[in-house]
């Protein structure tokens, strides 16, 4: 029995691990064509951004040809490889995966930017934070009033900054004075801001105060005691995408 195990262990110790040949020029070919491989999909994807981007500019409602257009090019690219001299006989699953995936995100980076300022301009201006502001010379007394959406209501509302109404708050008398204000954004640059009181007619330039809020100044007097104040803010910008602001659900009311 001692012999047998001397046996077995003198055979345990003769056992040596020889690891598998490594091709190291196989590995680095393979390597290169792969690289090779995702920067001709990249260059490839980038093509049919620009033109699903020049698509989009030339036409707005086309811009969900975007969509036909990556499919269109993940499906061709089995076809496209051939031509570029890419052999595909030794792509795996994870290759076309992997190549799929650069194909459709370098798409979609490249026809976003392409579609957005500084490229292309299609957002119309934002008009926000509409304030009045009422100055009443005989008290001396300053009243600021904004234009916010009442929940409870579900409507929009002119909200005082101090007190609960409105009313009696402007009248059209020379002791008022009134500065309509609005904070007016864009994404790319505003060519005109213009005010008209009373009609979407006969509008006149708001004056810039500063980090995007733009004012036009009017006095109680020339306001008509018969109605409710009603102006149009109309913006555009460099592109000629343009905006017009009117406080429909709510003018704001005057006293005689």
């Amino acid at each position: 029995m001692a012999k047998k195990r001397k046996k077995e262990k003198v055979e345990e110790q003769e056992y040596e691990f020889r690891p598998p040949e490594f091709d190291e020029k196989e590995f680095l070919r393979k390597e290169l064509r792969d690289t090779r491989a995702v920067l001709i999909t990249v260059g490839y994807a980038a093509f049919f951004g620009i033109l699903a981007a020049c698509i989009s500019m030339v036409d707005p409602d086309l811009v969900l040809m975007g969509l036909v257009l990556v499919v269109a090019g993940i499906v061709s690219l089995k076809f496209f490889y051939p031509l570029v001299k890419v052999d595909v006989k030794e792509f795996t699953k994870k290759n076309w995966a992997g190549n799929t995936v650069w194909f459709f995100f370098t798409f979609l980076a490249v026809w976003v930017l392409l579609f957005n300022f500084p490229f292309s301009d299609h957002a119309t201006p934002d008009v926000t934070e509409v304030t009045i502001w009422i100055y009443n010379s005989d008290t001396q007394n300053m009243t600021a009033v904004d234009y916010k959406f009442s929940s409870s209501d579900g409507d929009w509302k002119w909200v005082p900054r101090w007190g609960t109404t409105t009313d009696g708050l402007l009248k059209a008398t020379d002791a008022y004075t009134v500065n309509i204000t609005a904070r007016i954004s864009d994404n790319g640059r505003l060519e005109t801001v213009r005010l008209a009181i009373g009609a979407a007619t006969g509008y006149v330039a708001m004056v810039d105060e500063g980090e995007q809020r733009y004012g036009y100044e009017v006095s109680g007097a020339s306001l008509s005691a018969a109605s409710d104040l009603m102006f149009y803010i109309e913006a555009v910008d460099e592109a000629g995408n343009d905006l017009t602001f009117y406080p429909a659900d709510d003018p704001f009311p005057i006293t005689a």
